[in-house]
């Protein structure tokens, strides 16, 4: 028997686009992140050629970080408290204002560190908005059985366009110069932007219009939460350890590429491509294969051992097919276990929770990363890329080995049919446990 699993899927993806309003946001999301990752490879280009430092690499990255660890928390309370939709318009326009200064300031009157590392601190904080109320918000636009479909959809389609933007900027660097990729981020942040103003969402699904508590008791009860809902911390506590990791290999492939590979802009734009196009179909596969049913399982395993010891591998045969390899798969495994997480997340976390839950684990993912970019930048300037990439590798793989240990984390899942949402423990819940209900 011929099995239907391709046409069930094209029917499910076509479904989703009828979907006005998640059509709005997928499309709003296409456009910023194609601007993004063009302006991504300009920005660490420019930083690295103009200064030459490590360091300074390392602090574009932590000024991110920094932007984000102080905006995520609150973030999360304000996507519980505020429109959603309207949040992520402000994100918009508050990037889109960021990158366009920086872009006049740089052409006025020539490189400074200050005004990249203050438009990626703005960058850092209002993204740590926006996610957390589009990732709230898309279970609300399409049926729970599409949610998987919805997400995968979305950060391949995403991910191709920073195959395409990568590789773009790496062109746009040797031919126009890096300044025009962070004008162009800039133009698709506003039209993100205005394609969101017009977003309809579900009543049902927004929050509830009741008195609240400051924000401090509000942040308060989301870390009470989380520290209930077992496998959702151990998997947040597993993402804080493989972030530091990734974040020691993906922060400085600038300098693998051309110190250790000896390539050009046009090499480290192509393996940034590798990866996003890896994640392109990872993301994909989620739907496919059910894995939100094992979603402990899909995270940990991918993003933990198989990563580690991909690093490991790129390492030990420092040649650029091989990087480009290395790159890819890390992009896949990625991919495939963040769609798992997300999806599963969507679907035990109660929809009044969901933004604080998404604040602290981007707290919680994102707290160590300032480490890794400083930390890095000193043990690449002290002991040289290889080194520290094969210390990230270890490190990795060993604390993926560790987190296959706590049954709560490898036992996270959701099953579609269930009469009731599978807890956070992977014990059926309640609308009173830390799983909770979505139902409104």
């Amino acid at each position: 028997m011929v099995s239907d699993a391709p046409a069930s899927a094209a029917r499910d993806y076509r479904g989703l686009m009828r979907n006005r309003a998640y059509l709005r946001v997928f499309s709003a999301g296409l456009g910023s992140i194609a601007g993004s990752s063009i302006a991504g490879v300009c920005l660490i280009w420019l930083v690295a050629t103009a200064t030459g430092s490590p360091l300074d690499v390392g602090l574009l990255g932590t000024a991110w970080v920094v932007g984000g660890i102080l905006f995520s928390v609150f973030g999360g309370a304000w996507v519980d408290r505020y429109n959603r939709r309207n949040l992520m318009v402000l994100a918009d326009f508050a990037r889109a204002s960021a990158l366009g200064i920086v872009v006049l300031i740089l052409a006025w009157g020539g490189f400074e560190l200050f005004p990249v590392l203050a438009a990626y601190f703005v960058l850092g904080a209002f993204t740590t908005i926006f996610n957390p109320a589009e990732q709230a918000i898309v279970p609300a636009l399409v049926e729970p059985r599409l949610v998987a479909d919805a997400n995968g959809l979305v950060r391949s389609s995403r991910s191709t366009l920073q195959f395409v933007g990568a590789s773009l900027g790496g062109v746009l660097i040797v031919t126009v110069g890096s300044l025009a990729g962070v004008a162009v981020n800039a133009l698709t942040f506003l039209i993100s932007g205005l394609l969101l103003i017009g977003l309809e969402v579900p009543r049902a699904e927004r929050p509830p219009p009741i008195a609240r508590p400051n924000y401090f008791a509000e942040v308060r009860e989301g870390f009470r939460w989380l520290w209930r809902a077992t496998a959702l911390l151990q998997l947040t506590l597993s993402a804080t350890i493989f972030n530091f990791c990734s974040t020691l290999v993906g922060a400085f492939l600038v300098f693998f590429a051309t110190a250790v590979l000896h390539g050009s802009a046009l090499l480290f734009a192509v393996l940034l491509a590798a990866e996003v196009a890896g994640s392109a179909i990872g993301s994909l596969l989620v739907g496919r294969t059910d894995a939100v049913r094992w979603a402990g399982r899909a995270w940990v395993v991918p993003q933990g051992v198989v990563s580690g010891g991909v690093v490991v591998a790129l390492v030990l045969d420092p040649v650029a097919p091989v990087a480009v390899a290395a790159l890819f798969s890390l992009g896949l495994l990625a991919g495939f276990a963040g769609t798992a997480w997300l999806t599963v997340a969507q679907m035990v976390v109660p929809t009044e929770m969901q933004g604080r839950y998404f604040g602290i684990d981007a707290l919680g993912s994102i707290a160590i990363l300032p480490a890794a970019q400083i930390g890095g930048a000193f043990l690449i300037t002290g002991f040289g890329v290889g080194p520290t990439y094969l210390l990230a590798g270890a490190i990795w793989t060993v604390a993926g080995v560790g987190f296959l240990f706590p049954r709560a984390l490898w036992n996270l899942g959701y099953r579609a049919g269930d009469p009731t949402r599978r807890s956070a423990d992977g014990e059926l819940g309640t609308s009173g446990s830390p799983g909770g209900t979505r139902d409104a």
